[in-house]
Order: C-alpha cells, then sequence, then structure tokens
C-alpha cells in the first residue's frame, strides 16, 4: 500500500470494489475499427481469475467515496518461455485511469508497485500489451518515467474475422475437435512449437486441464486439432466469453463503417448476423492458444472454425499473431481488419539489457485482455 503526495490512496482490491471497477471500465473505451468497451458485469474478477496464477488487482482511490480513480491487475506466469528459456514472467494487464483522472502519475505508480510485486514473487521479468495508438504511453515506456526499464518485444496484429460466404476447406488437412486421449500430444506439440515464441507459457497435461477447469465457457472438446496424416500439426481454441465479458459498440473507425452497408446487404440473404447500431451488443468469439507448424495447418483450422460458425449470431471471431510470426500468412484471404497492438518486456531486474527480446515472434493471448 502507497500514499501519493495529493493523498490518492493505492491498495488491492477486494470484492467490494466489483461495482466501481466495472464502473471504471466502462469510462475508459477502446478505439480501432470498432470504437467499443468490454462490459465486465456481473462479476469484474471472473476475468482476473483465467488471467494467470495468483492474480490480484490493483486499485488507486478517487477523492469520491465509492469511486476508483486508476486500477490494473497483474497475473503470474511460473514458467514462460523468453529467448529459448522457461522462466517465471508476471503479466501487468487491464490497465485504465478514469479520463479526469490522467496526467496524475497513476500509471508510473501503478506500473511500478505490481512490478516490484512481481520480483518479490519470483517474476524474472514482466510483460505487458499497449495499444499501438496509444501514444500517451510512450513517456513511461521510453525510460522517461518510473523506476524499471521497457524493452520492446513485437507488435501484436488483433484480428476481427468477418463471416461471409463458406469457405473451402483445406486438402489433406483432417480437422478435429479434441478429447481426454488428445492431451499429451498437445502438450508436445505446443511445446515444441511455441517454446521458440517469446512468452508463451510452457504446457504441461495439468496445466492445461487446470486452465480447462478455471476458465467459464471453455472446455476441452472446443479445442481443434489439425492432422497430416495421422500427425498432430496444429490446435488452437474457440472460446465465447460472453458469461463474464461482453463487447458494446459506440461507433467504428472508417473501414468497418465502409464495409458495413454492403455486408448487412449481403449479410441478410446469407442468414449472417448484420453489423449492429453503436449502441449494441458484438457477439464474437475467441481463436486462442494458437499452435500451428505452419501456416497452411493454421488456415486450416481458421476454415474449419470459420464454416462452422457462420451461421451461429456471431459477428466475428477474435484472433492475435505477432506481426513478424510467419503464421500471421494463414488469414491471407479472409476479411479481417486488425489493430495493432505492442508488446513490451518489463526487466526491473535488467537481466536481459545485452539480450534482445524482439528477435523472434512472440506469443500474447487476446482471450486475457
Amino acid at each position: 500500500m502507497s500514499e501519493a503526495s495529493s493523498g490518492a490512496r493505492l491498495r488491492w482490491a477486494t470484492e467490494e470494489d466489483n461495482e466501481a471497477l466495472i464502473d471504471l471500465v466502462r469510462q475508459c473505451p477502446m478505439q480501432g475499427d470498432f470504437h467499443l468497451f468490454f462490459d465486465r458485469s456481473p462479476d469484474y474478477f471472473a476475468l482476473s481469475r483465467i488471467q494467470g496464477a495468483g492474480a490480484r488487482v490493483a486499485v488507486i482511490e478517487a477523492s469520491e467515496p465509492g469511486r476508483l480513480a486508476a486500477a490494473a491487475a497483474l497475473a503470474s506466469y511460473p514458467h514462460c518461455h523468453v529467448n529459448g528459456q522457461v522462466l517465471p514472467a508476471f503479466y501487468a494487464c487491464d490497465l485504465r485511469v478514469a479520463p479526469d483522472q490522467r496526467r496524475k502519475g497513476y500509471v508510473r505508480r501503478l506500473h511500478d508497485f505490481l512490478t516490484e510485486w512481481g520480483v518479490s514473487q519470483g517474476g524474472a521479468l514482466g510483460f505487458m500489451a499497449v495499444l499501438a495508438q496509444n501514444r500517451a504511453m510512450d513517456s513511461i515506456l521510453g525510460g522517461q518515467q518510473g523506476r524499471h526499464i521497457y524493452r520492446p518485444v513485437g507488435t501484436m496484429a488483433n484480428f476481427t474475422v468477418q463471416f461471409l460466404l463458406p469457405r473451402r476447406a483445406i486438402p489433406g488437412i483432417t480437422i478435429r475437435r479434441a478429447t481426454e486421449r488428445d492431451v499429451p500430444e498437445m502438450v508436445e506439440l505446443w511445446n515444441r512449437v511455441n517454446g521458440a515464441k517469446q512468452f508463451a507459457p510452457r504446457w504441461s497435461e495439468k496445466h492445461v486441464t487446470a486452465a480447462i477447469e478455471q476458465a467459464p465457457g471453455l472446455a476441452l472438446d472446443q479445442y481443434w486439432l489439425a492432422y497430416r496424416q495421422s500427425r498432430l500439426v496444429g490446435l488452437c481454441a474457440t472460446w465465447d466469453q460472453s458469461s463474464f465479458k461482453r463487447m458494446t459498440v459506440l461507433g467504428y473507425g472508417p473501414t468497418i463503417r465502409r464495409i458495413r452497408p454492403w455486408y448487412n446487404l449481403v449479410s441478410s440473404g446469407l442468414g449472417l448476423a448484420p453489423i449492429p447500431q453503436p449502441g449494441a451488443l458484438l457477439n464474437y468469439f475467441y481463436v486462442t492458444q494458437i499452435c500451428a507448424e505452419t501456416p497452411r495447418d493454421l488456415r486450416a483450422l481458421y476454415t474449419a472454425i470459420y464454416n462452422e460458425n457462420r451461421k451461429k449470431g456471431y459477428h466475428f471471431f477474435d484472433t492475435m499473431l505477432d506481426r513478424q510470426d510467419p503464421l500471421i500468412s494463414a488469414l491471407n484471404g479472409f476479411m479481417a481488419p486488425s489493430v495493432d497492438i505492442r508488446l513490451f518486456a518489463m526487466d526491473p531486474l535488467e537481466r536481459f539489457g545485452d539480450q534482445p527480446l524482439d528477435s523472434r515472434p512472440a506469443y500474447f493471448d487476446p482471450s486475457t485482455v
């Protein structure tokens, strides 16, 4: 716990802060092709509980009783791939500052507080994601404020894959859903392929089982497997999080405004969900926990998932890949506008000062945002 000179109190959140945290998220919409905010009701902490081991939320109180000026969360990744090593890391996320509380140094305070906590819990380094257009963070990320060093890891592209016509299945690749007997093979593929990606968690059979058990709306049969002949070459999960996180659209960027009229005209004849008016919900799901040997393998997974969900009332699915990851070409030909997100490492112990962290693709899970 700490006190600022202004008297703003920084502390760990409790369940009593639930409504104030939900309100804080509403005050901080995201801008991009979709202008939107996430509705985290009825339980703000539902997402926190799936972000990683021992996730905690830090808050800064506003002067008005029952209102929060800022919040951020931190979760532990006990086994995380970094430059080919498996290290304990921590994930700083869910940063929100109320619009009327900005430029008071709250971002720096929260980052310093969470980084020091992460180190105290054994983390070798941390990572965080920032929307590319959020230039207000540049002075902090450039090392001009705060006590810790931020190192660039890469630029993630967050795609919203829109539904239109059916897509032709990729020949030579078989797609099916996972069962319990597949878990050992899934773990082997994940660690072999994603072990080369920055901040990909290391999997174990116990890790997969526990992650599914604590994730509302996720089940083993929502993992999709890609086979070439009898060899597993790709996997991913589809995850509808609407029970604890919903997306309300406030408006659209130029790309979506341009395509919306003709998309809605075509979608009405194809039985697809139209892009709604501002103020309505966007129905979507995540394609996440991506692992594939080649872009073609991942394209086969995306294609099967796309065809399966075209007429189920979803507006799109959300998926994320590093801009420098060769797998990104798997989305060529899909109608998939994207928003760039910068990924940074927090290196409080200056352990990686002589090691580049942006020389290989990174892994980041959009479903934890």
